[in-house]
């Protein structure tokens, strides 16, 4: 079954991968570069009427191009989580969403997610985001091009597996200890929930130990994609991760 993408950040990361077919329908800026893109990377492009265009897309809406390609389901290098094994940075993250159903929210964590060096993002099969392929990759930015997103069928072995492979697992809960008061230099995982409702009972029983990040104001929790880029940015931050690498 083929997808559709439209965002243009997620086709042109999608093109840098070699992946899929251009329809193109008008003559834009946009268009031309996207075609030249695609050249460059050895991807097909095939011009279509407009209307043939928006038929592909189911009317969904469009700007001019859309990339036919497969679902894209493990990108990098880690294929699986068995392959985590093989992980040897002594400092590498791992995010686990438990439950995230919005694939924007999903998709805004695979961006940070991306910036941040994360070696992965594990989702559930079910009760996930991962199927809607053109918006995950729009509020990616086509950063799911390059995270690897790992689908599990069971969230809480997922995390036991985890711990077996040297990691700390980390829960974001408002009942934890403050992020910044918590040692997390090290092989970690930061385990973000349902908003509103959190963690699932069983995952956070799995967790090693639960953070938070210290907050005031009206409202009871950030968003979850941003609360996972704060404490994304906290775990880096401890590790000297962002003076090492970007100078």
């Amino acid at each position: 079954m083929k997808v559709y993408l439209t965002g243009a950040n997620g086709v042109a990361e999608a093109i840098k991968k070699g992946r899929g077919t251009l329809f193109l329908s008008r003559k834009t800026g946009r268009g031309a570069s996207l075609a030249e893109l695609a050249e460059k990377h050895g991807v097909a492009v095939r011009r279509v009427k407009d209307d043939e265009l928006s038929k592909l897309v189911n009317n969904s809406g469009h700007r001019g191009f859309v990339l036919e390609t497969d679902p894209l389901t493990s990108p990098g290098k880690i294929r699986y989580l068995e392959d985590l094994r093989g992980l040897e940075d002594d400092n590498a993250l791992i995010m686990v969403l438990d439950g995230i159903t919005d694939p924007r929210n999903l998709g805004a964590v695979i961006r940070a997610a991306d910036q941040f060096d994360a070696a992965a993002v594990v989702i559930p099969k079910r009760r996930s985001a991962g199927s809607d392929a053109d918006t995950l990759s729009r509020s990616s930015a086509g950063a799911v091009e390059w995270v690897p997103l790992l689908e599990v069928s069971n969230l809480s072995r997922a995390l036991a597996d985890l711990k077996d492979m040297g990691f700390w697992i980390w829960g974001a809960d408002m009942a934890g200890e403050k992020s910044s008061d918590v040692n997390l230099k090290g092989r970690n995982v930061l385990v973000m929930g349902r908003e509103g409702e959190g963690l699932h009972r069983l995952v956070k029983e799995t967790c090693d130990g639960l953070i938070k990040i210290p907050t005031g104001g009206k409202l009871d929790s950030l968003n979850v994609a941003t609360a996972a880029g704060i404490l994304m940015y906290e775990l880096r931050r401890q590790q000297q991760f962002l003076y090492s690498r970007m100078g």
